[in-house]
């Protein structure tokens, strides 16, 4: 027999003050109106946070960078969120929501990417069904970008789950994550394992969701409770 003795002395040891980072758009039509996209900032204690969460963070900056470029903002106010302490208990997510409860309803819709740096596959969306016809025609913009469209299946990331569970709309950019726990908090979570192809079909696929939700003339709304 084998015999495995580990000791760990694990704890919290007092508490620091960090903050979300949060670039906007401001909307050309509707200002005061919401369309948020980010990932988190921190990463786990071995890796550097490559693909957890520093392509996600990069992924959506980029995104918004290319909307930023337009002669003329979106209709909407674009957010683009770098959560704060998500690793340590989705703090950064849970202040956002806390600071927003007032204003839940004046968020059209949010996503994050927060599942490493493979290509996206799927967009998925918690929205009701008089939203949906959007949320289609934006799926269909998405698939020579290999993105298609599924309307069973996904849940809003962890930092926007907080907003979620108040009632905001949430899509998702479902990632392939075939070897995402290969490197998952582990010392191997570093920038080698990025693939600048795949980065830049998640740009675009960024770009397009933010801009078509900030630009559309339906006010999209949660989904459904069953």
């Amino acid at each position: 027999p084998v015999i495995v003795e580990l000791n760990i002395d694990a704890g919290y040891i007092g508490t620091k003050t960090e903050y979300n980072v949060i670039g906007e758009i401001t909307g050309s039509g509707l200002p005061n109106e919401y369309v948020v996209i980010g990932g988190h900032l921190d990463s786990w204690d071995l890796g550097t946070g490559a693909i957890d969460d520093g392509a996600g963070v990069a992924i959506t900056m980029a995104a918004g960078d290319l909307i930023g470029k337009l002669k003329k903002a979106p209709k909407r106010t674009i957010r683009v969120i770098a959560y704060a302490n998500e690793e340590q208990g989705l703090f950064g997510g849970k202040a956002y929501a806390d600071a927003m409860k007032a204003d839940v309803a004046k968020h059209q819709i949010g996503a994050e990417s927060d599942f490493g740096a493979g290509k996206i596959y799927a967009l998925y969306a918690g929205v009701n069904a008089a939203s949906w016809p959007v949320i289609e025609q934006i799926g269909k913009i998405l698939q020579p970008l290999g993105i298609e469209l599924n309307k069973t299946n996904g849940g809003p990331g962890p930092d926007i789950g907080p907003m979620a569970a108040l009632g905001m709309p949430w899509a998702a950019l479902a990632q392939d994550g075939t070897d995402y726990f290969d490197y998952h908090h582990t010392a191997n979570d570093t920038l080698d394992k990025i693939n600048p192809e795949a980065l830049k079909q998640q740009v675009a696929a960024y770009a397009v969701l933010a801009y078509l939700a900030a630009e559309t003339d339906i006010n999209f709304e949660p989904a459904e409770k069953k």
